[in-house]
């Protein structure tokens, strides 16, 4: 929820214990480089540098060195302290959080951050009349105004309606604003307010001037409370050309990229003394199928309404080189909703589907589909005919539509036509329950909870006039799974993460078993740096937790090497 981008990561759901991580890294102070400037490259200009009405990711970028957070991602996308003094306390029914604030923290006036600036953040985050494009959801409090009070200056309690594990994630990693400068500011009006230069920060450098459309500079904040920074000025450049942008720092002109894709991905990686991580974004892509045994409209009979036509499916696919071959060698293949850097990852519990064509055509057998005479399977005089939906504006997913396509035409005798669509239609068959199958893109929030996209009480549209389950798919084990792993708040931090990780595994397992979707692969992602020290990737070589403000401490521990 952290700047209204709802990207996946992962959280550590506690329940009174005081954990304390290392949100930086580098070299020892004494061998630190002091001062200097750090040329930051944006793709495009930030809308706004209001932490209310963040909804870019530009924005989320360019503003995430200024405002603090409540809680933090890690490196390893652990969820921590920042100006939160701890971890937070649940009360014994689970309902209610209390979580501490650092005595230490200033906003860039000189005043202190105290319980009154969380309080008033997340009212006006959730006060239904805020005039924004950020995405903030605190429907878990029981009121939005009532639900989250100041108990003392640095105590802060949330109520909610009922107990809900993701809730640090989810809701308290968010960043915090002044309330004495937000406070008062009518809400439908919030647009505007401090739109292009917010006075009071708090987070490791402050604002200093914006040239619109060229670039914003930043200075260091000497009285941050997580340690003055090292680096003296960032100069955030607006650099439009992705190429552009990676060959800057190739050629020293840019000190850090924080998004590198495609082809720009081999062009920094073959660069001698650039420094470059590569990993699986939080986003990931799956085909959706259509798991209900008609169409909604009752039209048609599914073509996917029996799992054993889905395991065909998966069986009779190559996923690796399928991947290889739509992403020019940039995607990482899943075969589950948790990308393999998340400590929730469990390998032993997704069901991989290693191309086995003779499992394939023997399971299209057994589900009464039978060979025709142009090679096309036929059940009850019909054939396995139908359309396979693509966004029309996204290449690599057609690319790799056409792909499975053929193999599934040549392998098994189904006839999926690749079906490239415009984007302003592509969902209406597709959420009207009226559809095979379809290629879809995922990106989701802090937290693995999957409620909304797999729990049965979340079909659209036979449950839901709106949302984002449109699967049909039905399973009591699966739903008890979902609904555990978000009530599951143990003693202890540890018991906690154990819990969810084991009711993770068993969602993994249900869904690769009955392959509700076919998972297909996270996009490579990147960060480049040339000049930059003190910087410690995650798992899996990740940097996630060095973008959009998941981890702001981090900032002041880094340093120039010249």
């Amino acid at each position: 929820m952290h700047l209204g981008i709802r990207l996946r990561a992962i959280a550590l759901a506690s329940v009174g214990l005081f954990i304390v991580a290392a949100c930086g890294g580098g070299n020892p102070t004494s061998n630190v480089k002091e001062g200097g400037t750090m040329t930051y490259s944006l793709d495009a200009d930030a809308q706004t540098l209001n932490p209310f009405e963040v909804g870019d990711v530009s924005s989320a970028r360019a503003i995430q060195f200024m405002f603090p957070n409540l809680y933090q991602a890690d490196k390893n996308l652990n969820i921590v302290p920042d100006l939160a003094d701890g971890m937070p306390t649940v009360s014994s029914d689970l309902k209610t959080w209390t979580v501490k604030i650092r005595k230490d923290a200033k906003w860039s006036d000189g005043s202190a951050i105290t319980a009154t600036d969380v309080v008033k953040t997340v009212q006006i985050q959730a006060n239904p009349n805020l005039d924004t494009d950020a995405s903030f959801d605190w429907s878990p409090l029981t009121d939005p105004a009532t639900g989250v009070t100041a108990k003392d200056d640095h105590t802060v309690v949330f109520t909610l309606t009922s107990p809900f594990a993701p809730f640090l994630a989810v809701n308290l990693a968010t960043s915090i604003a002044p309330a004495a400068v937000y406070g008062s500011v009518d809400v439908t009006k919030m647009r505007t307010f401090e739109q292009d230069h917010p006075t009071v920060t708090g987070g490791p450098f402050l604002f200093d001037k914006r040239i619109a459309g060229q670039e914003i500079d930043l200075k260091q904040n000497p009285n941050y409370y997580g340690g003055k920074p090292h680096i003296a000025n960032i100069v955030e450049k607006i650099i439009t050309n992705t190429t552009a942008a990676a060959q800057a720092v190739i050629n020293g002109d840019v000190n850090w990229d924080p998004e590198i894709n495609g082809a720009a991905i081999d062009t920094v990686t073959a660069a001698t003394g650039i420094n470059s991580y590569v990993y699986a974004d939080l986003a990931y892509y799956d085909i959706r199928f259509n798991d209900r045994a008609k169409w909604v409209n009752g039209s048609k009979d599914t073509l996917f309404g029996d799992v054993n036509v889905r395991r065909a499916f998966a069986y009779a696919l190559d996923k690796n080189s399928i991947v290889k071959a739509a992403t020019s060698g940039h995607g990482t293949p899943m075969w589950g909703d948790i990308v393999p850097a998340s400590a929730y990852y469990d390998d032993s519990a997704v069901v991989k589907y290693t191309q086995d064509i003779a499992k394939a055509k023997g399971l299209m057998d057994a589900a009464g589909w039978t060979v025709g005479s142009d090679g096309i399977r036929v059940k009850n005089g019909k054939k396995f005919s139908g359309k396979f939906f693509v966004r029309a504006d996204k290449p690599q997913r057609v690319k790799a539509v056409e792909i499975m396509s053929e193999q599934l035409r040549t392998n098994l005798g189904m006839d999926l036509q690749p079906t490239p669509t415009d984007f302003k239609v592509f969902y209406k068959p597709i959420q009207a329950g009226n559809f095979d199958l379809a290629f879809a893109g995922w990106g989701l929030a802090l937290d693995p909870d999957d409620y909304t996209i797999f729990s049965s009480d979340q079909i659209r549209p036979e449950k839901l006039a709106s949302g984002s389950n449109w699967t049909g798919f039905v399973n009591s084990d699966l739903d008890a799974a979902i609904a555990a792993q978000r009530t599951d708040l143990k003693p202890t931090s540890a018991a906690t993460f154990a819990a969810r990780k084991a009711d993770f595994a068993k969602i993994e397992h249900i869904l690769g078993d009955n392959v509700v979707v076919y998972f297909m692969w996270a996009d490579n992602v990147g960060q480049a740096f040339n000049g930059v020290a003190g910087v410690q990737p995650g798992n899996n070589n990740s940097l996630n937790y060095a973008d959009q403000g998941r981890n702001t401490q981090i900032f002041s521990a880094w340093s120039l090497t010249k």
